[in-house]
């Protein structure tokens, strides 16, 4: 098929490709506007630093998707659901969250709805129970801390208690500095009383400063083991006053996630579905003019290969024929009827032979030349069957 018969199939079945594209645009756009009106209200806020771990883009960006993720989680969504009455398959479908840059700790939840007056309801708590579930392992971690922190102060003051009643010393380092002072105070004496010669004085402040030294030998260990505790107990302390800040912290978080002015939500309204339409119906159009095409293509092709199929059709039956007529005698029917087929041959007139007569008459029933009858009916049948052909 050359070029010139598609396009005179094209201008054939014209009303076709601008007829179906018509229809299958109107009825996309007629079922689209069936469809319920869209509210939408969007909320708006400003992530702390505290809940994105700082300002980096990486942390950011990985809150953000965190936020992303747990604000469609089937576990959120049932909880507002609960709490607003809105159905969960339309807050799965009508619940989204984005950010102006990659790096942004401002984020905008939107929610699309069918329900006028819930849209503001549900975006709000939305976004309040989302910043909650990212926040809540924060306070878990914290708590734990704390507990385990607990813990640690609880055992380093049970090993300070059990020090005491071994050694009976509430505070040995003080023991230690107050028999220090006086072994000082000892050896000055010793010393003055070589001096004066008092050898007496003298043998006697030498066996209390024996004494007192061996005490301090002792107490020395014991004031090792006791430090060893308490720098324990300030160790679980200070890790317990950490743990207490982590905690004041995530629960300030939690408790700022529910004011009011942390998360600000618009009314927006009703949507708009002139885009919406437009292109949907754009495509139904596209889609309907690319069958329409299809469908001319495939017409003209069936229609090209019906002569062969007549053709074929046509050399059997005159196959056929031409059997029939070669077995009455007749001429085959291939040749007949057709522009293109032979005129048939009359056959010759029957001549009568009798034997000639005695006196060289001509006997009577002579031989006369005379056209078959039925060739000059097949002569005529032909040439009636080529005029109406």
């Amino acid at each position: 098929m050359e070029i010139r018969d598609y396009l005179r199939a094209i201008r054939r079945w014209l009303w076709l490709p601008v007829v179906l594209p018509l229809v299958a645009g109107a009825a996309t756009g007629a079922l689209m506007l069936k469809q319920p009106a869209k509210y939408q209200a969007d909320a708006t806020v400003v992530v702390p630093a505290v809940a994105a771990k700082g300002f980096s883009t990486s942390a950011a960006a990985q809150y953000v998707a965190t936020f992303k993720d747990v604000l469609i989680s089937q576990p959120l969504v049932q909880a507002v659901s609960n709490a607003t009455k809105v159905p969960t398959k339309d807050l799965v479908g009508g619940l989204t969250a984005a950010t102006v840059t990659a790096s942004s700790n401002i984020i905008h939840v939107t929610y699309v709805g069918p329900v006028k007056s819930s849209v503001a309801d549900v975006v709000r708590a939305a976004t309040v129970a989302t910043l909650d579930t990212v926040a809540q392992p924060q306070l878990v971690q914290a708590q734990n801390a704390l507990n385990s922190g607990q813990t640690s102060l609880a055992k380093a003051d049970a090993a300070i208690t059990q020090y005491t009643t071994n050694t009976g010393l509430l505070f040995p380092d003080q023991d230690f500095k107050i028999k220090q002072a006086e072994l000082s105070q000892l050896l000055l004496q010793l010393q003055q009383s070589n001096i004066a010669g008092d050898s007496k004085r003298a043998a006697a402040l030498q066996a209390v400063i024996t004494q007192r030294q061996a005490e301090l030998a002792t107490l020395a260990t014991q004031v090792g083991q006791y430090t060893s505790l308490t720098e324990q107990r300030q160790a679980s302390l200070t890790v317990l006053s950490h743990d207490q800040q982590l905690l004041a912290d995530a629960q300030a978080l939690l408790t700022a996630n529910h004011d009011p002015k942390t998360v600000s939500v618009t009314n927006l309204g009703k949507v708009s579905r002139v885009g919406d339409i437009l292109r949907f119906t754009a495509i139904a159009a596209a889609v309907a003019l690319i069958l329409a095409l299809a469908l001319i293509l495939l017409k003209e092709l069936l229609r090209a290969r019906r002569p062969a199929v007549v053709s074929t059709a046509t050399s059997s039956s005159d196959a056929r024929a031409d059997g029939r007529a070669a077995s009455a005698g007749a001429a085959p029917a291939g040749f007949i009827g057709t522009r293109f087929r032979r005129r048939a041959v009359p056959r010759p007139a029957q001549t009568a032979t009798k034997p000639p007569a005695k006196n060289g008459a001509v006997p009577t029933g002579a031989p006369v030349d005379a056209p078959d009858a039925r060739g000059e009916g097949e002569l005529a049948e032909q040439s009636r069957t080529s005029a109406s052909r």
